[in-house]
């Protein structure tokens, strides 16, 4: 058996100066491969969620937009090129909702919102695309299923959370009485155009 305490000082000293292709090809054939797939709950103003038929998927439940990250990008980037390419939509990402690993695979589910484009369906990929709400969702993969729970789940603490910093910010200042003031809601602006709501999204 050798002893890599006698080589490890050599190894290293070669390894400091060898060039960055060098050591780049190096790690590349001792480390395993990893593919690192990108999907996610893609909802509009009504907080309504976009899913997809795929056809090179079961056709028969639906699925979340999404695909296989390329190299050089990032997990936004990925599902931001893939929501484009697969529907002709921009994304504003808000949130990693999960990831898990199975075999050689990570995969990360994202939340985010459709930020602008009219929608283009590519028949190559895609079968349908239709708006459901949360109280009307169809058939859907086990593990599409869960990301849009638990992008619900998301949008609904957020609500809470609000609500409770709109409550405590309209409590009565000690020593006066409350006034209609103490209950008016703070307006925000929108940020910018969005996407035509409706349920008008078919392949």
């Amino acid at each position: 058996m050798v002893d890599l305490t006698r080589i490890a000082p050599l190894a290293a000293s070669l390894w400091r100066v060898a060039p960055d292709w060098v050591r780049g090809a190096v790690t590349w054939m001792v480390n395993g491969k990893v593919l690192v797939g990108v999907s996610g709950a893609l909802l509009n103003d009504d907080n309504q969620v976009l899913l997809l038929r795929h056809r090179f998927h079961n056709t028969r439940i639906w699925g979340l937009p999404g695909g296989w990250l390329s190299r050089g990008e990032t997990v936004y980037d990925c599902w931001r090129r893939e929501v484009k390419e697969e529907l002709a939509l921009e994304v504003s990402v808000e949130a990693i909702l999960c990831h898990r690993s199975f075999r050689h695979t990570l995969a990360f589910s994202l939340l985010g919102r459709i930020s602008g484009g009219q929608m283009k369906v590519d028949p190559v990929e895609i079968l349908a695309a239709r708006l459901f709400s949360p109280d009307n969702l169809p058939p859907m993969e086990g593990f599409s299923q869960g990301v849009v729970r638990q992008a619900y789940r998301k949008l609904e603490e957020e609500s809470t959370s609000k609500a409770g910093e709109a409550w405590g910010q309209s409590k009565p200042v000690a020593g006066r009485d409350r006034t209609t003031s103490d209950f008016e809601a703070k307006g925000e602006e929108g940020d910018g155009e969005s996407l035509e709501k409706g349920n008008a999204l078919h392949a």
